[in-house]
Formats: structure tokens, C-alpha cells, sequence
């Protein structure tokens, strides 16, 4: 399969991969349909970014899930009903069973990581405007609990780890809907509010007793910069709290990884990009290598371009290696169908991004 992004599906394609709906149980697409005009037409309305399509060249090319399809679809309904009951203002005793419910699944999805063989990951989640919050969360949630093994950090390190990605924008079911839903930038005064939202996070879980002071206060502290220029407090450096640092991290990645109604996704490298520029201002250094170990600047299924005019989709990348990944020659016709491994090859093929620059 290969991933394509929204703008280049066209009529009789097959998809490879379910289409997610608005309920995580009932997918918008299933896959083997055939896409049709009116469909595609569909998925840009709802804001779905890219799909995976069947091709006979790619087959046997296909992106590991981090995790299972029935695991996540019952965390994105967790979740979902979590994010929910807080918007409705429900009694403590509702949130609070969301909460425990929450922590339950929680600890399955780090199981679920934990049992995998490989800690890269090397996939582009599909989802939709509808879904952004939820599934934001899980995959700072998910993202996290990565770099925490990645780190060696314990079982029960990895469990509030995975707790605050799934809760750390909880605070802003405390704000207006008409800010946290607007669909452009946030003016200045906007801005100021969408900015208590961490602190709205704290002092909502506080009230439950539930959650150790370290899940609390790195919540609260996610938006916190390494040269102190974060808030709400302004630390510095290794005064954020570890998760926080982690979160951090977690949470610029996956949001630029999202379409949204007023800017597009970015390509995973040139988030690499971005993310390498803010080393040591905006995230912890050490933190952030370790973190570029885990995730692949180009997923399996994405289709590249290379220095000698070719193309090809990536096939496989091994940790330590995410530049210089194992591919499949799409073009030309003399190549297609060649798996070659970049790691193993000579540093004059190289890939580049959509404007021929050589990266």
C-alpha cells in the first residue's frame, strides 16, 4: 500500500486501510471500496488528510499499528466520553468513573506498546477535523509512552506518562467553544485564554484525588519552553518536570502532524526539521534526540522522491536510520518493483522533499 494525501486520490482508487468515522466503531470508508468523486469530495469536507491506497507495486508494504485497531477505537470512545462529560458539567461521581475508566485502558495501551517488538514509529494516523481532540490526545498519549521506554523508565512511570497524554488538554472543556473550535488563529485575547488551559487541567483533576501531585503538575507544565520562555510559570530547563518535557515534545509533533481548518498537515520531515530547530528553546536536547530515534521522518507507505530523478515508497526504516530508509522504486519503469536499503547504499542517492531540495 501507499499513503496518499488527499489532493492526489483520484477516481477507481482501492483503499488499503479503513477511513475513520466520526464513531471510532463505524468507519467513514471500509477497506476495498472503490473511491468515487463524490466520496473523495467527501473526505476533503471532513477534513481527512491523506488515505492508504492498494497498488500491486506496494504490496506486502504495509505501516505497523502501535495500536491494535479494537484497542483504539475503545480508547478514542474512552476518551471522547471523558472530553464530553466535562463539557456537560456532569456530577463529580460521572467524571470521576470516566477517569478510572480512562486509567484502565490506559495501562492496556502501554501493555500494548511494551509487547512490541520495535519502538520506531512509522505510520500516518488518518483522521478528521471531528475526531482532533480525541485522537490528539491519544497520540500524545501514545507518543510518550514511546519515548518513555525508549528512556527505560518504569511500568508505573510509563502508566501516568500514558495518563497525562490521554488528560493534558482536559482544561479546555472549561473554555468557550467558539475559541477552542474557531477555525483560524486566536487573536491576542484569545490567545491569553487558551493559554489558562493547562492550569484549568491542574485544578480540574485536583478536585479528584485521583492523580498523584507528578501527573498534575506535569499537565500543568506542559507548555513550559527549556529556555524559559513557556508558561504559565517561565521554568527553566530541568526545572520542568520530566513528563512535561516529555509531553512537550509529544504534543508540537502530533499537532503538526494534523490537518486543521486553517493550515494543512506538515510532512513528518519537515516536522523533523522544525522540531531540531527548537532544540534546547523550545524542548529539552537530550530528550529530543532520543525522541527522533523513535519516530521516522518518513513513514512507511509515503511516496518520495529521490536525487536521481526517481521514485519510491518507503518500505521499512530501522531505528537510527530514519533518513536512510529501506525503499521500493516506484519510477522508472526500468526500477519499479526494486527494494533497495538506503543505509547501504552510497550517500549520492538521496531523498528529497517536494521541491527537489536535497535533505
Amino acid at each position: 500500500m501507499i499513503y496518499l494525501p488527499i489532493e492526489k486520490l483520484t477516481k477507481g482508487m482501492v483503499l488499503a486501510r479503513n477511513i475513520p468515522g466520526t464513531n471510532p466503531i463505524l468507519p467513514f470508508a471500509v477497506a476495498g471500496y472503490q473511491l468515487s468523486e463524490p466520496m473523495i469530495k467527501r473526505l476533503k469536507i471532513i477534513g481527512v488528510q491523506g488515505a492508504y491506497i492498494y497498488t500491486e507495486l506496494t504490496e506486502g508494504i504495509e505501516p505497523a499499528d502501535f495500536v491494535e485497531p479494537e484497542l483504539k477505537a475503545k480508547m478514542l470512545t474512552s476518551i471522547r466520553k471523558t472530553y464530553d462529560q466535562n463539557l456537560k458539567k456532569v456530577t463529580m461521581q460521572s467524571n470521576l468513573e470516566a477517569y478510572h475508566n480512562l486509567s484502565t485502558i490506559a495501562k492496556s495501551v502501554v501493555m500494548n506498546i511494551l509487547n512490541m517488538d520495535e519502538y520506531l514509529f512509522q505510520m500516518i494516523d488518518i483522521r478528521d477535523y471531528d475526531n482532533y481532540t480525541y485522537s490528539h490526545s491519544l497520540y500524545v498519549g501514545i507518543l510518550s509512552v514511546l519515548l518513555g521506554r525508549f528512556l527505560g523508565l518504569s511500568l508505573p512511570q510509563l502508566n501516568d506518562l500514558a495518563i497525562c497524554g490521554l488528560l493534558h488538554d482536559i482544561g479546555k472543556t472549561d473554555i468557550s467553544l467558539d475559541i477552542t473550535n474557531k477555525s483560524g488563529p486566536l487573536n491576542e485575547e484569545e490567545s491569553q485564554i487558551m493559554r489558562q488551559h493547562p492550569t484549568f487541567s491542574f485544578e480540574k483533576l485536583n478536585k479528584c484525588h485521583i492523580f498523584s501531585q507528578t501527573i498534575l503538575q506535569s499537565i500543568q507544565t506542559h507548555h513550559e519552553k527549556f529556555d524559559g520562555s513557556g508558561y504559565p510559570f517561565g521554568l527553566i530547563g530541568t526545572n520542568i518536570p520530566l513528563y512535561a518535557r516529555i509531553l512537550s515534545i509529544a504534543d508540537v509533533y502530533d499537532a503538526l502532524s494534523s490537518n486543521r481548518p486553517y493550515r494543512n498537515a506538515w510532512s513528518p520531515r519537515k516536522i523533523f526539521d522544525y522540531l531540531t530547530s527548537c532544540s534546547a528553546s523550545h524542548f529539552d536536547p537530550d530528550l529530543l534526540t532520543a525522541f527522533l530515534h523513535c519516530v521516522s521522518a518518513y513513514p512507511v507507505g509515503t511516496v518520495v522522491h529521490l536525487s536521481d530523478g526517481s521514485t519510491a515508497v518507503i518500505k521499512k526504516n530501522s531505528p537510527g536510520f530514519t533518513l536512510r530508509p529501506v525503499i521500493r522504486f516506484i519510477t522508472p519503469p526500468t526500477k519499479a518493483g526494486k527494494d533497495i536499503d538506503l543505509s547501504q547504499e552510497a550517500l549520492n542517492l538521496t531523498i528529497i522533499d517536494e521541491n527537489g531540495i536535497d535533505i
